[in-house]
């Protein structure tokens, strides 16, 4: 028995919900499991990735909502240490040997950021078929 279907647009925080350096955890759910993913803002602009760090996959916080390092430049994965770009999701240092976050596209519409469920990077965990 699988998970209800989502609608292709998850509403995920109101425009003005983070500040800059903050993040937001959600639940992406698809017909075979539920993903859990992070939404980020960075110099204004917003980003979302699914909270799996590319060296094992594991959640990159240790279940604290904390994502960046402590000068809000970086995402850090807590277990490893590995660190990646906010903006990109690129593996900068550390022992996730240059791959990225899985991408979570984003729309902004209607003072709210959505999580774009169509357009997900499932990547090495399969999406959905």
């Amino acid at each position: 028995m699988g998970y209800p279907k989502q609608p292709k647009l998850l509403k995920v925080a109101a425009k003005g919900e983070l500040r800059d350096g903050e993040s937001k955890k959600f639940e992406i759910r698809r017909p075979d499991r539920v993903a859990e993913a992070f939404l980020i803002k960075k110099e204004g602009d917003y980003y979302a990735y699914l909270n799996l760090c590319r060296h094992w996959t594991v959640g990159l916080d240790f279940d604290d909502n904390e994502f960046f390092s402590e000068d809000r430049n970086w995402l850090v994965c807590k277990n490893h240490g590995a660190i990646y770009n906010p903006a990109t999701g690129g593996c900068e240092s550390g022992p996730c040997g240059g791959a990225s976050l899985y991408r979570v596209p984003l729309v902004e519409k209607e003072g709210a950021i959505f999580a774009d469920l169509e357009k997900v990077e499932w990547g090495e965990i399969e999406g959905p078929g």
